[in-house]
């Protein structure tokens, strides 16, 4: 189901679509080759779409073949080119909603017709003028061009989401910049350049739009790489100590749980996520003997075992894994009331997901069964959180992991965050299995 802000304004954009395609039904005297040419252009870098890092919307370089197309034939070209070519490979296979389709299409149709209009309202023209005499009015379509597409996009994902627009534009657009700036210039030779060049030398320009979803594909990569590593290191820790293994799995399955619960953005809940997993994979480098120990450790023990924090920090920072090693492990044991360790932190100089960690970590901790004791019952670990707020955790996130343990069986819900569901996404289209895109 769409949220109803959501529902509106896709019946917006489709029905301001629907005015256009009114005034756009007649038949008109200009068809060429290069416009088939374009279109076709346009839907092959449509149909090589790439879902963004986050989901929720998709990537591909059909935008700048588009805006050429606005502004060398005309706005009507611009309109059906953006409303009939822009078909994805996701969308002809029914994995979007019709909705979020027709947002698609009808969003590329609007900005199709209003690159045109801009373009003869700034008195540009690729046929009589240079590149040079174009250059302002090419400068302003395209930027408006990218604008709306990104506005339109990250306006459907933040009434899908209940989030500010500056929130979705950090979080899910930011790492699209340099692939946005790379665009903005090839649309702006696509249609200047279409004088000098004509048709078959637009075909060119399809080269360095290639080149750019490439390093789209190698962005994800690299992602992907990342949790690669956090995978492996997770796999040694397993096959050194099973225990620590499930603890940090569920760990940062409540950690997750709680950062959506305080409705923090997507890549926060991730970041506490990922903290929650490796918090104790300092734990590599502590004697088997004193992690399975089956009684108290005595002093000596627990000063090795307080390393723990530092080890684990110091690994994830030699992998440049800096934030989860800054947040979510080195501080892990620190103390609202500042009597923890390493560095004695107290209140809010504790990151914040470092605070959901501990609260999370120590309710786990006293739900599972050790080597010298058996597991609390959960109203008696629920209890001693209680207790501990003030002194050992932040009130305020405990009053929220009351409220979720008390709302949710957290038995029932552990397996549900272990999947590594994480994928990347570009410029273009808004895709919630049926939402949006954006070129």
């Amino acid at each position: 189901m769409y949220p109803k802000s959501m529902s509106w304004f896709i019946a917006a954009v489709a029905g301001v679509a629907c005015i256009i395609a009114i005034q756009n039904v007649y038949v008109p005297t200009m068809f060429s080759i290069g416009i088939l040419v374009m279109a076709i252009g346009n839907e092959i870098g449509a149909f090589g779409s790439l879902t963004l890092i986050r989901g929720h919307g998709e990537v591909s370089v059909d935008l700048p073949i588009l805006v050429a197309v606005a502004i060398i034939f005309g706005p009507f070209y611009g309109f059906w080119v953006g409303l009939l070519a822009t078909w994805t490979r996701r969308e002809l296979n029914r994995e979007i909603r019709w909705p979020s389709t027709l947002f698609n299409h009808a969003q590329f149709a609007i900005i199709g017709w209003t690159s045109g209009y801009a373009f003869l309202w700034l008195h540009g023209d690729v046929r009589a003028h240079t590149l040079v005499s174009n250059t302002v009015p090419l400068i302003v379509t395209v930027a408006l061009a990218f604008i709306l597409n990104v506005g339109f996009v990250i306006s459907a994902i933040a009434l899908r989401k209940h989030r500010s627009l500056q929130e979705i534009f950090r979080v899910y657009y930011k790492s699209m910049i340099p692939s946005f700036l790379l665009m903005l210039p090839v649309a702006f030779l696509m249609a200047g350049l279409y004088k000098t060049l004509g048709i078959w030398g637009e075909l060119v320009f399809f080269l360095p739009l290639a080149g750019i979803r490439w390093t789209v594909v190698l962005v994800k990569a690299l992602r992907q790489a990342y949790f690669n590593t956090i995978r492996v290191m997770l796999a040694t820790l397993d096959a050194k100590d099973p225990y620590t293994y499930g603890h940090s799995m569920r760990v940062g399955h409540y950690g997750m749980l709680l950062a959506q619960h305080l409705e923090m953005p997507d890549d926060q809940v991730e970041g506490v996520r990922f903290a929650g997993m490796l918090h104790d994979i300092g734990k590599m480098g502590t004697p088997e003997h004193i992690l399975n120990k089956p009684g108290r450790l005595n002093m000596d023990e627990i000063l090795i075992m307080q390393r723990h924090p530092i080890v684990g920090s110091a690994i994830l920072a030699q992998i440049q894994l800096q934030g989860c090693a800054a947040k979510g492990v080195l501080h892990h044991h620190e103390r609202w009331d500042g009597t923890g360790y390493p560095d004695n932190l107290r209140g809010e100089e504790i990151p914040i997901e470092t605070r959901i960690i501990s609260v999370v970590d120590a309710y786990d901790a006293m739900t599972s069964d050790r080597p010298y004791r058996r597991a609390m019952p959960h109203e008696a670990a629920i209890a001693e959180i209680r207790a501990g707020a003030g002194i050992q955790f932040d009130p305020a996130i405990v009053e929220k992991f009351l409220e979720i343990a008390e709302h949710t069986d957290l038995a029932r819900t552990e397996g549900s965050g272990h999947g590594w569901d994480m994928s990347p996404s570009i410029f273009s289209r808004f895709s919630r299995k049926g939402t949006s895109q954006s070129g």
